[in-house]
Protein backbone atom coordinates (compact mmCIF):
# COMPACT_ATOMS: atom_id res chain seq x y z
CA UNK A 1 0.00 0.00 0.00
CA UNK A 2 2.76 2.90 0.84
CA UNK A 3 4.31 1.79 -2.84
CA UNK A 4 1.02 2.13 -4.11
CA UNK A 5 0.70 5.58 -2.28
CA UNK A 6 3.70 6.79 -3.25
CA UNK A 7 2.82 6.35 -6.98
CA UNK A 8 -0.26 8.22 -7.10
CA UNK A 9 1.42 11.14 -5.47
CA UNK A 10 3.93 11.28 -8.06
CA UNK A 11 1.17 11.06 -10.28
CA UNK A 12 -0.62 14.06 -8.87
CA UNK A 13 2.33 15.88 -8.97
CA UNK A 14 3.64 15.34 -12.59
CA UNK A 15 -0.32 16.55 -13.64
CA UNK A 16 0.12 19.32 -11.43
CA UNK A 17 3.32 20.57 -13.39
CA UNK A 18 2.19 19.30 -16.85
CA UNK A 19 -1.24 21.54 -16.65
CA UNK A 20 1.26 24.76 -15.91
CA UNK A 21 -0.83 25.25 -12.37
CA UNK A 22 -3.56 27.60 -11.70
CA UNK A 23 -4.01 30.76 -14.22
CA UNK A 24 -3.70 33.98 -12.56
CA UNK A 25 -5.16 36.00 -15.76
CA UNK A 26 -8.47 37.55 -15.53
CA UNK A 27 -10.80 37.00 -17.96
CA UNK A 28 -11.38 33.46 -19.19
CA UNK A 29 -7.88 32.68 -17.95
CA UNK A 30 -7.24 31.24 -22.01
CA UNK A 31 -3.09 31.89 -21.69
CA UNK A 32 -2.78 29.77 -18.69
CA UNK A 33 -5.22 26.88 -19.89
CA UNK A 34 -2.55 26.06 -22.93
CA UNK A 35 -3.76 23.35 -25.20
CA UNK A 36 -1.33 20.97 -27.17
CA UNK A 37 -4.65 19.79 -29.48
CA UNK A 38 -5.45 21.35 -32.55
CA UNK A 39 -8.46 21.47 -34.32
CA UNK A 40 -7.00 22.36 -37.78
CA UNK A 41 -6.29 19.13 -39.52
CA UNK A 42 -8.81 20.29 -42.44
CA UNK A 43 -7.99 23.21 -44.50
CA UNK A 44 -10.98 24.52 -46.02
CA UNK A 45 -11.19 26.01 -49.47
CA UNK A 46 -13.06 29.52 -49.56
CA UNK A 47 -12.33 30.35 -53.02
CA UNK A 48 -9.56 32.81 -51.74
CA UNK A 49 -5.62 33.17 -52.83
CA UNK A 50 -4.65 30.60 -49.47
CA UNK A 51 -7.21 27.73 -47.71
CA UNK A 52 -8.38 28.81 -43.96
CA UNK A 53 -8.34 26.11 -41.48
CA UNK A 54 -11.68 25.29 -39.60
CA UNK A 55 -10.56 26.31 -36.08
CA UNK A 56 -7.82 28.43 -34.41
CA UNK A 57 -4.90 27.33 -33.45
CA UNK A 58 -4.99 25.21 -30.10
CA UNK A 59 -8.60 25.15 -30.18
CA UNK A 60 -11.32 21.92 -29.73
CA UNK A 61 -13.58 23.44 -31.74
CA UNK A 62 -14.82 26.74 -34.43
CA UNK A 63 -16.12 28.45 -30.88
CA UNK A 64 -13.00 27.80 -28.93
CA UNK A 65 -10.58 30.89 -29.38
CA UNK A 66 -7.75 28.42 -28.77
CA UNK A 67 -4.27 29.19 -27.35
CA UNK A 68 -2.60 33.03 -26.98
CA UNK A 69 0.15 34.37 -28.72
CA UNK A 70 2.70 36.89 -28.94
CA UNK A 71 3.80 37.95 -32.46
CA UNK A 72 6.52 35.88 -33.65
CA UNK A 73 6.96 33.41 -30.54
CA UNK A 74 5.97 29.65 -31.03
CA UNK A 75 4.84 28.78 -27.77
CA UNK A 76 1.87 30.54 -25.99
CA UNK A 77 2.53 31.37 -22.15
CA UNK A 78 0.40 33.39 -19.44
CA UNK A 79 2.08 37.16 -19.41
CA UNK A 80 2.16 38.68 -22.13
CA UNK A 81 4.41 42.23 -21.82
CA UNK A 82 7.53 43.72 -23.40
CA UNK A 83 9.71 41.71 -20.40
CA UNK A 84 8.33 38.63 -21.38
CA UNK A 85 8.50 39.15 -25.05
CA UNK A 86 11.48 37.28 -27.25
CA UNK A 87 12.13 39.98 -29.67
CA UNK A 88 12.31 43.05 -27.57
CA UNK A 89 15.15 44.06 -25.31
CA UNK A 90 14.71 47.21 -23.58
CA UNK A 91 13.25 49.85 -25.50
CA UNK A 92 14.71 48.05 -28.54
CA UNK A 93 14.10 45.08 -30.66
CA UNK A 94 16.22 41.98 -31.57
CA UNK A 95 14.28 41.17 -35.07
CA UNK A 96 11.89 42.53 -37.62
CA UNK A 97 13.36 46.18 -37.51
CA UNK A 98 13.38 48.94 -40.32
CA UNK A 99 15.31 51.50 -38.57
CA UNK A 100 18.87 51.18 -37.66
CA UNK A 101 18.25 52.48 -34.50
CA UNK A 102 15.42 50.90 -33.25
CA UNK A 103 17.59 47.54 -32.63
CA UNK A 104 19.53 46.48 -30.39
CA UNK A 105 22.49 45.11 -32.92
CA UNK A 106 22.39 48.48 -34.62
CA UNK A 107 21.64 46.79 -37.84
CA UNK A 108 17.95 46.79 -39.14
CA UNK A 109 16.83 43.29 -40.83
CA UNK A 110 14.23 45.46 -42.70
CA UNK A 111 11.55 41.85 -42.07
CA UNK A 112 8.16 43.03 -42.63
CA UNK A 113 6.59 39.69 -42.50
CA UNK A 114 7.38 36.59 -39.94
CA UNK A 115 9.41 34.09 -41.24
CA UNK A 116 8.86 30.58 -40.84
CA UNK A 117 10.81 29.67 -37.99
CA UNK A 118 9.01 32.21 -35.80
CA UNK A 119 5.38 31.51 -37.42
CA UNK A 120 3.17 29.31 -34.19
CA UNK A 121 1.19 27.91 -37.44
CA UNK A 122 4.25 26.17 -38.92
CA UNK A 123 5.54 25.34 -35.61
CA UNK A 124 2.29 23.42 -34.79
CA UNK A 125 0.84 22.41 -37.44
CA UNK A 126 4.23 21.56 -40.10
CA UNK A 127 4.97 22.89 -43.43
CA UNK A 128 2.43 24.51 -45.74
CA UNK A 129 0.54 25.84 -42.50
CA UNK A 130 1.80 29.65 -41.41
CA UNK A 131 -0.22 32.67 -40.19
CA UNK A 132 -1.94 35.18 -42.88
CA UNK A 133 -0.60 37.69 -44.21
CA UNK A 134 -2.42 41.29 -43.93
CA UNK A 135 -3.56 40.83 -47.59
CA UNK A 136 -5.12 37.82 -47.07
CA UNK A 137 -6.48 38.68 -44.08
CA UNK A 138 -8.00 41.84 -45.87
CA UNK A 139 -8.88 39.51 -48.53
CA UNK A 140 -11.25 37.58 -46.21
CA UNK A 141 -12.73 40.61 -45.09
CA UNK A 142 -13.60 42.14 -48.59
CA UNK A 143 -14.45 39.16 -50.45
CA UNK A 144 -16.35 36.94 -48.06
CA UNK A 145 -19.96 37.16 -46.81
CA UNK A 146 -20.45 37.67 -42.55
CA UNK A 147 -23.34 36.58 -40.74
CA UNK A 148 -23.90 36.59 -36.99
CA UNK A 149 -26.62 34.12 -36.66
CA UNK A 150 -24.88 31.49 -34.65
CA UNK A 151 -24.75 31.84 -30.71
CA UNK A 152 -21.06 32.24 -30.12
CA UNK A 153 -20.16 32.48 -34.12
CA UNK A 154 -19.35 33.98 -36.66
CA UNK A 155 -19.65 32.50 -39.97
CA UNK A 156 -17.69 33.44 -42.93
CA UNK A 157 -19.03 32.13 -46.48
CA UNK A 158 -15.95 32.50 -49.16
CA UNK A 159 -16.99 33.37 -52.81
CA UNK A 160 -17.53 29.89 -53.77
CA UNK A 161 -19.86 28.81 -51.27
CA UNK A 162 -17.84 26.90 -48.71
CA UNK A 163 -17.81 28.59 -45.23
CA UNK A 164 -15.67 28.04 -41.65
CA UNK A 165 -16.74 29.71 -38.32
CA UNK A 166 -14.74 32.24 -36.33
CA UNK A 167 -15.78 32.39 -32.59
CA UNK A 168 -17.69 35.60 -31.75
CA UNK A 169 -14.97 37.28 -29.04
CA UNK A 170 -12.10 36.38 -28.40
CA UNK A 171 -10.26 39.88 -26.54
CA UNK A 172 -6.46 39.93 -26.73
CA UNK A 173 -3.97 39.97 -23.89
CA UNK A 174 -2.07 42.77 -22.34
CA UNK A 175 0.02 40.96 -19.07
CA UNK A 176 -2.28 39.21 -17.53
CA UNK A 177 -5.52 41.07 -18.40
CA UNK A 178 -7.81 40.45 -21.22
CA UNK A 179 -9.08 43.49 -23.16
CA UNK A 180 -11.24 44.16 -26.14
CA UNK A 181 -13.62 41.08 -25.11
CA UNK A 182 -16.74 41.46 -27.36
CA UNK A 183 -14.27 41.58 -30.56
CA UNK A 184 -12.83 38.70 -32.43
CA UNK A 185 -9.11 39.54 -33.08
CA UNK A 186 -6.34 37.44 -34.83
CA UNK A 187 -2.87 37.65 -35.61
CA UNK A 188 -1.77 38.07 -39.40
CA UNK A 189 1.84 37.72 -39.95
CA UNK A 190 2.51 41.24 -40.82
CA UNK A 191 4.22 44.19 -39.37
CA UNK A 192 1.50 46.55 -38.94
CA UNK A 193 1.24 50.08 -41.10
CA UNK A 194 2.07 53.41 -39.39
CA UNK A 195 -0.98 55.45 -38.74
CA UNK A 196 -1.60 57.94 -41.89
CA UNK A 197 0.76 55.94 -44.64
CA UNK A 198 -0.34 57.15 -48.11
CA UNK A 199 -2.66 54.86 -49.89
CA UNK A 200 -1.09 52.32 -51.94
CA UNK A 201 2.21 52.40 -50.29
CA UNK A 202 1.71 49.11 -48.04
CA UNK A 203 4.90 47.69 -49.82
CA UNK A 204 6.99 50.93 -48.74
CA UNK A 205 9.24 49.33 -46.24
CA UNK A 206 9.42 52.79 -44.89
CA UNK A 207 5.86 52.84 -43.73
CA UNK A 208 5.82 49.95 -41.54
CA UNK A 209 5.82 50.21 -37.51
CA UNK A 210 8.02 47.84 -35.72
CA UNK A 211 6.27 48.36 -32.71
CA UNK A 212 2.90 46.54 -33.86
CA UNK A 213 1.87 44.17 -36.04
CA UNK A 214 -1.70 43.91 -37.66
CA UNK A 215 -4.33 41.97 -35.99
CA UNK A 216 -7.70 40.93 -37.48
CA UNK A 217 -10.53 42.63 -35.86
CA UNK A 218 -14.23 41.48 -36.65
CA UNK A 219 -17.25 43.30 -35.88
CA UNK A 220 -15.07 46.31 -37.90
CA UNK A 221 -14.13 43.53 -40.37
CA UNK A 222 -10.46 45.41 -40.60
CA UNK A 223 -6.98 45.31 -39.58
CA UNK A 224 -5.86 47.21 -36.44
CA UNK A 225 -2.10 47.80 -35.23
CA UNK A 226 -1.34 46.08 -32.14
CA UNK A 227 1.69 45.66 -29.77
CA UNK A 228 3.88 42.99 -30.58
CA UNK A 229 4.19 41.34 -27.04
CA UNK A 230 0.56 41.35 -26.87
CA UNK A 231 -1.09 37.52 -26.53
CA UNK A 232 -4.01 36.69 -29.59
CA UNK A 233 -5.45 33.87 -31.39
CA UNK A 234 -4.26 32.96 -34.46
CA UNK A 235 -6.20 31.38 -37.18
CA UNK A 236 -3.88 29.30 -39.69
CA UNK A 237 -3.97 29.18 -43.51
CA UNK A 238 -2.17 26.68 -46.07
CA UNK A 239 -1.09 27.45 -49.11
Amino acid sequence: MKKLSIILMCATALAIVSCGGSSNAKGNGKPADIKTSVATSDAVDLGLSVKWAKANLGAKDASDPGNYYAWGETKSKKDFNGATYIFKDGTKFKKYTVEDSETSSGAADKLIVLEPGDDAATAALGKGWRMPTRAEAMELFTKCKFSYDKPGLITVTGPNGNSIDFPKATGYYYGTEQQEERYTWLWTASMALQVGTPVGSEDALEWHDRRRADAMRFGHTDCYAVYRENGLPIRPVKD
